[in-house]
């Protein structure tokens, strides 16, 4: 880790994490060791480099708005929640997103539709933050290529890695005040994905022929919370062998006291908790 060799006043003094429960603690440490001053004698000060504040959800974010914000930005990643402009605008500078997905995938499930598209590359994505999903500029990239067999859970699990890749690369930027240079050559591209477009690729068509079947079993995958379904003859059938299996965020299983959390955020709005990676306003998956 690198010496203590810059004053801390030309360094943030918090980053506030929006970021999924199971993986904020891996993205807050990954944050602090990947830090400019960190050092074994600097993370054990009492007066830390740098404080990380985890938030899972939106009220959370506005009771942090609701104090002072100076020296800190806003940092997000693996989260359902869509931030609002006037949060945005609340912190003193650019607040950014890690996409699990690459420009050409925006939306949710990205690595869901990279394998139903047949990608030979996958990635993940920084960028600044509006209020819109997966639109602001760009300002780093991660690419890898696709494992010829990568199903869900295996591409989900590289797009993780992808994601702490990145955010190693960029920490010694996201953790000083100015804005991150913009990539002028990196663009979004192709329809950003939705929930929607999700449950719809879920929903088989009549007389789907055995290959359609492998291409989208391979994208969607089986759990506890989505599976293939077809309706025959009026009736609903869906697939149903890994009910017991627990729901996973990024390849990482996400604990029964979460999950039933999740589920209680979600009630009444339509919307499911989800399984996978994700990134802000791009929704899980």
């Amino acid at each position: 880790m690198a010496a203590m060799t810059q004053p801390s006043e030309s360094y943030l003094r918090e980053i506030v994490l929006l970021a999924d429960p199971v993986l904020a603690p891996i993205l807050a440490q990954t944050i602090l060791l990947a830090h400019p001053l960190a050092s074994p004698k600097a993370l054990m000060r009492a007066a830390p480099i740098l404080k990380v504040t985890p938030l899972s959800t939106l009220p959370e974010l506005i009771a942090r708005c609701g104090a002072p914000l100076a020296g800190a930005r806003l940092f997000a990643c693996a989260t359902e929640v869509i931030v609002p402009e006037k949060l945005l605008a609340a912190f003193p500078g650019p607040s950014y997103n890690l996409h699990p997905g690459p420009p050409a995938y925006p939306g949710r499930f990205p690595a869901v539709f990279a394998l139903y598209g047949g990608a030979a590359e996958f990635g993940s994505t920084l960028h600044e933050m509006t209020g819109k999903v997966d639109d602001g500029p760009i300002v780093a990239v991660d690419r890898f290529a696709v494992p010829p067999e990568a199903d869900r859970a295996v591409l989900e699990t590289h797009s993780f890695a992808s994601v702490l890749r990145l955010l190693v690369r960029m920490c010694a930027d996201l953790v000083r005040p100015a804005p991150l240079p913009r990539l002028p050559g990196e663009a979004w591209s192709g329809g950003k994905a939705s929930q929607a477009d999700f449950d719809a690729l879920c929903r088989l068509p009549e007389g789907v022929d055995a290959a359609e079947f492998a291409r989208r079993y391979r994208a969607v995958g089986e759990g506890p919370e989505h599976a293939l379904e077809i309706s025959l003859f009026g009736h609903r059938f869906r697939l149903d062998n890994r009910r017991g299996d627990a729901v996973t965020v990024a390849g990482c299983p996400r604990p029964a006291e979460l999950d039933a959390k999740a589920a209680a955020t979600h009630k009444g709005t339509g919307a499911p908790p989800g399984e996978g990676g994700a990134a802000a306003g791009s929704g899980k998956g």
